[in-house]
């Protein structure tokens, strides 16, 4: 199966991401940004892609093992990849919000994750980087648009989109269609100190 392990947003958080994904689409640049489902938006901790049955119970043990807290998060703040100055920026990728609060937190735990699953046989990533992605950019960008993007962002650079407490860590299965991926919990670990 295809499968992630994220930290799902709370509703009150994805409301929030759905009125902001409103926002960047009045920009005109319509079929160019393709937008995350909001009631689907979360933190990606590791993306694992295509994992055998037997792959899947050893990434639940390695779940089940994790010892942390729960702990809180702030999201705040709208930006893009690949960054760069507001003047020199030349092509947008993806469109996100920041992750301030929590954010070192989030990165230890992620550290761990990654270096648990690694020790059972997965390869090991060392890019994180702690967001959570709005819309992609499917198509090259006319340099009227760039600015309209970069225009936008500098408006919504210190927005407060919420806080949360991060209470559990979840294995998802995630299947393609033509609507986009649908996610579905496959196990779910609860933090506890």
């Amino acid at each position: 199966m295809r499968a992630f392990i994220a930290v799902d947003l709370s509703e009150g958080i994805r409301a929030r991401i759905a009125e902001l994904e409103e926002e960047l689409g009045t920009l005109g640049l319509h079929g160019a940004l393709k937008f995350v489902a909001a009631h689907q938006a979360h933190q990606t901790i590791k993306f694992l892609g295509e994992v055998p049955d037997a792959g899947v119970e050893r990434v639940k043990s390695v779940l089940a093992e994790l010892s942390h807290e729960p702990f809180d998060i702030e999201l705040r703040g709208v930006g893009f990849f690949p960054e760069a100055s507001h003047d020199k920026v030349r092509t947008i990728r993806v469109i996100w919000v920041g992750i301030e609060k929590g954010a070192e937190k989030l990165r230890v735990l992620q550290e761990e994750v990654e270096l648990k699953l690694y020790a059972v046989g997965f390869p090991l990533e060392r890019r994180f980087s702690a967001h959570v992605t709005l819309c992609r950019v499917k198509r090259s960008l006319k340099s009227d648009e760039i600015g309209r993007i970069v225009k936008k962002v500098s408006e919504l650079r210190d927005v407060v989109v919420g806080n949360m407490l991060v209470e559990e860590l979840k294995l998802k299965k995630s299947t393609l269609t033509p609507r986009g991926p649908l996610y579905e919990d496959v196990y779910v670990k609860r933090l506890v100190g």
